[in-house]
């Protein structure tokens, strides 16, 4: 095989994976809805770096759609179950609504 052919072997499998984290970042921008925190809970994982805490809540929309979102620990902590919240297009995660 030729240096260029394996170059393109090797860099093809991260080029898709790539593409597919932005894919799933452009979806959860483009998304808006208006609902209630129905359960919210933290999972942690220990990596190369250490323990990593995920925080994870579950929305059901005034649609009925169920939404399961990870979120940052700020969005986490100003959120509870029954919280009513709104995710404006263009945001990256939902707020607590007025």
């Amino acid at each position: 095989m030729s240096n260029t052919m394996v170059l393109l072997l090797s860099i093809g499998p991260l080029a898709m994976v790539l593409a597919m984290i932005a894919a799933q970042r452009v979806s959860e921008v483009n998304d808006a809805y208006t609902g209630e925190v129905t359960g919210r809970w933290v999972s942690s994982s220990t990596g190369t770096y250490g323990p990593t805490g995920h925080c994870t809540m579950r929305i059901r929309t005034d649609e009925g759609r169920e939404l399961t979102i990870e979120v940052n620990s700020r969005t986490y902590q100003s959120l509870a179950v029954g919280d009513r919240v709104v995710k404006e297009w263009g945001r990256r995660w939902p707020e607590r609504s007025e």
